[in-house]
């Protein structure tokens, strides 16, 4: 439990987000992009010069991912929808749901670049939420139901594992992938927050396989080994609601987390300065690039 000891995430940003969530780093622009999803923005951070892009959207994004043509995709609370950064036309493409009171929250895509994405209700209702895919077609398939809050996931660096987090378990589930077909198989428990502080919540793969999870109301990302299910270390970070995390940089080797201040109470927003900022540091192992969304020929 000493290996991450020491590692002080730093805030790279003034900005404090309502909800922070989702970064991903974008190879193609060298920017790590994030949410803020009650604030109802894609931000954009340039680790080169510091500098920070803001699109204010129409309506609350649980994740964006991006397009194998320059655009940006997101799971938002009307379902999946194109993003243009030059126009800012935001462009509905489908809701599998059609309610008031779901949202989408975590996604991201697989090597073959289907868009992976899950809901959760608006209302505080359990198991009310799925998980769905949306193909490069642009047709969306329901996967299984039955969600209180679809959370992290990720793929093993061989593509052949998927890790699906619905928070509402406190569990870190594993499936067989078959990337091919984008189908699950055979399903097991990797990890369980029984005695762990806060909930899990957002999740990153790193190129060794391990798992990085943030802990909602725990104040922590913590590391775990993906077959064995041991927990290798963790990082602490000065507030509690760490939301989800991602490695970026050059190399890869910058570990982005996002924060949120929303659910604290005026006196935990007090004592935390920093809740809802977006954090980085560098623990060592390095990260997986994030894949984007591949839009079949036809569907254009």
């Amino acid at each position: 439990m000493s290996e991450l000891k020491g590692i002080k995430p730093e805030p790279v940003s003034d900005y404090r987000a309502t909800l922070g969530e989702g970064p991903v780093w974008l190879e193609d622009k060298r920017i790590l992009m994030w949410v803020d999803i009650e604030g109802k923005q894609l931000r954009f951070y340039n680790p080169a010069d510091g500098s920070e892009e803001v699109h204010e959207l129409p309506e609350r994004v649980g994740a964006a991912v991006g397009h194998t043509d320059g655009k940006i995709v997101l799971a938002a609370e009307k379902g999946f929808a194109f993003y243009d950064l030059d126009s800012r036309e935001h462009t509905p493409i489908h809701d599998p749901e059609n309610r008031e009171d779901n949202r989408f929250n975590d996604g991201k895509c697989d090597a073959a670049g289907r868009f992976w994405a899950g809901t959760m209700s608006l209302v505080g209702k359990e198991k009310q939420g799925a998980f769905y895919c949306m193909d490069g077609d642009m047709s969306v398939r329901h996967i299984f139901g039955e969600v209180s809050t679809s959370n992290g996931l990720g793929w093993s660096p061989d593509g052949t594992v998927m890790y699906y987090i619905d928070t509402g378990t406190g569990k870190v589930q594993a499936f067989e992938f078959d990337v091919e077909k984008g189908e699950l198989g055979a399903e097991r428990t990797v990890v369980s927050f029984e005695n762990e502080e806060g909930f899990p919540d957002g999740m990153a793969v790193d190129a060794d396989g391990n798992l990085w999870i943030a802990h909602y109301g725990g104040g922590r990302v913590s590391k775990w080994d993906s077959t064995a299910g041991l927990k290798l270390g963790e990082i602490m970070l000065p507030v509690d609601n760490v939301t989800c995390c991602t490695f970026g940089g050059e190399d890869y080797g910058d570990l982005y987390i996002t924060t949120a201040i929303d659910g604290l109470s005026d006196e935990q927003k007090a004592q935390q300065p920093l809740a809802g900022a977006l954090f980085c540091c560098r623990p060592g192992p390095k990260g997986q690039p994030a894949h984007v969304f591949r839009q079949t020929a036809a569907a254009k």
